[in-house]
């Protein structure tokens, strides 16, 4: 009988070119997969909800594959985690019905975004930015900035467009939020939506510094970015080591 089962993974982006499998470079997904076909002798190909660029990490990517292995999923999470590199972990593995998808009915996809304010300890680094123009912030201006993204809007400002596979750039953020976690010396930006574009995160929260830092712009540039539409804009794009998949929601 084969078996379809979905999983929720966890990994550090730092050492692979993204999520997606690619022939020749090191990626999440495919790690798992040649992980999985030497322990279990059985190939398997694994879809994810996000394809999270590289160096881009995860707390909560969702996953489907099939398997016609007939074993415990206690027994199999255990092998397989325990054959995995450190910076992948899988939270769990669950049988699903056939028409789960992990792209379709989706409520939405939340993403952490780590600015580190200071010089972080080396035990965090891995996992922010290192923002070296944190005394310029101004964080009224950083807060006004974020909220302006809230809505629908055409992110063609803030996201790459890829002239082999177009896509709309239309999208809805459902939320935003600027919080200082004063622990750790950093800024987390929460931004929530049912989808994003190529970029389109780091683009946005690279803007929102660039223009909170900068005594020459002003908040209502993003607004000016959003009415007109130019990929070629010049704001600064944060870098991948801040960006974290925290949580994907679905309907049922």
């Amino acid at each position: 009988m084969i078996r379809k089962i979905k999983m929720i993974v966890s990994y550090d982006g730092t050492d692979f070119l993204g999520w997606q499998i690619q022939k020749d470079d090191r990626t999440v997904a495919g790690v798992l997969e040649s992980t999985y076909r030497r322990v279990f002798g059985e190939k398997i190909s694994i879809l994810g909800a996000s394809r999270t660029d590289s160096g881009v990490h995860a707390l909560g990517q969702v996953a489907i594959f099939r398997t016609e292995l007939e074993i415990l999923n206690e027994k199999m999470l255990f092998a397989w985690n325990a054959s995995l590199p450190s910076s992948i972990v899988i939270r769990s593995l669950k049988d699903c019905t056939d028409d789960f998808h992990p792209f379709h009915r989706v409520l939405s996809k939340t993403y952490y975004y780590h600015v580190f304010l200071n010089r972080p300890l080396p035990f965090f680094a891995r996992f922010g930015w290192r923002y070296p123009y944190s005394e310029s912030l101004r964080m009224d201006v950083l807060s006004e900035a974020l909220q302006l993204f809230v809505g629908t809007h055409d992110f063609g400002s803030f996201c790459t467009i890829d002239q082999d596979e177009p896509q709309d750039t239309i999208r809805t953020v459902q939320s935003i939020r600027l919080k200082k976690i004063s622990r750790f010396g950093l800024l987390q930006i929460a931004v929530v939506g049912k989808s994003f574009a190529r970029f389109q995160i780091r683009r946005m929260v690279g803007a929102a510094l660039d223009v909170a830092r900068r005594p020459e712009l002003q908040a209502h540039e993003i607004t000016k970015m959003l009415k007109n539409p130019n990929s070629n804009q010049s704001l600064v794009k944060a870098p991948a080591e801040g960006l974290c998949l925290r949580r994907i929601i679905y309907e049922d």
